[in-house]
């Protein structure tokens, strides 16, 4: 006979409206993310056949981002709270939303999937939303007068250098983001080494055996590679936890923090 949970999980009331609201949300920006496309295609006669749509290659990308999906949602949520669906919705989660999320609740004092972290996470991601809309309608609109700085030189050469510095900008936040609520990770990224090393000797070795042709087989394989990666990057982060190599200890900056809020 199974017994009855004594201390049922209650949430907040701002939390209960923004999970009710945010499922709501979620539904109808799905409706419309899916309905467009396909009501653009069928209006200008442009439906493609079903065997372009579902092909090898498109099954590659779906592995990637189903990978990438589960990850993120296993990561962000518990930062982000309530919060997470106006920042599923609105996108640019890694790079924006998360980053804006930590610092609005750092910067209150408060921690993460609480109801004040919630909120202030919530507002930082809707003020970031909307600065990033008005930022693109600017620049849309400006996009027929700013276009002569792509004739000049100089700004070719640094418009090929955006992209690296921007993943370059964002990988090193991701890396030093070891921060969660009271308790900060050490030696974190270790946990990546070893799928670094064996990704690195699989590519290498089809490099130097099969030569640039295996080199792109390998490559066209992104999607499986990553889903047989993310166990075992779970896997020896586990391990190097248990060795202490990895470690999970108290902020003593959030842990200050809060005392002085106390008093």
């Amino acid at each position: 006979m199974s017994k009855k949970n004594s201390n049922p999980v209650t949430l907040d009331p701002f939390q209960a409206w923004c999970h009710r609201w945010g499922r709501v949300g979620t539904v109808i920006a799905l409706i419309y993310m899916i309905a467009l496309p396909l009501v653009v295609l069928k209006v200008y006669d442009s439906v493609p056949p079903i065997g372009q749509v579902f092909n090898l290659t498109t099954f590659g990308l779906l592995i990637i981002y189903i990978a990438v999906g589960i990850s993120e949602a296993l990561s962000y949520i518990p930062i982000m709270g309530a919060s997470s669906y106006l920042g599923f919705i609105t996108g640019n989660i890694m790079n924006l939303k998360v980053p804006v999320a930590i610092n609005a609740i750092k910067t209150a004092n408060q921690e993460p999937s609480t109801p004040a972290g919630d909120c202030v996470a919530a507002i930082g991601i809707a003020v970031s939303s909307i600065v990033t809309v008005i930022i693109l309608a600017i620049t849309a609109a400006l996009s027929s007068q700013l276009s002569f700085l792509y004739d000049i030189p100089a700004f070719r050469t640094a418009s090929d250098y955006l992209i690296p510095a921007l993943f370059g900008s964002m990988t090193l936040g991701l890396f030093a983001s070891t921060s969660s609520g009271s308790k900060v990770v050490k030696n974190g990224i270790m946990g990546v080494v070893p799928v670094i090393v064996i990704v690195s000797f699989i590519t290498l070795g089809a490099r130097i055996v099969g030569g640039t042709a295996a080199s792109t087989a390998i490559m066209g394989l992104v999607g499986p590679i990553i889903m047989v990666m993310l166990p075992i990057a779970i896997l020896s982060s586990w391990i190097m936890y248990k060795k202490g190599i990895i470690k999970v200890v108290d902020n003593t900056a959030a842990a200050s923090g809060k005392k002085e809020e106390d008093k």
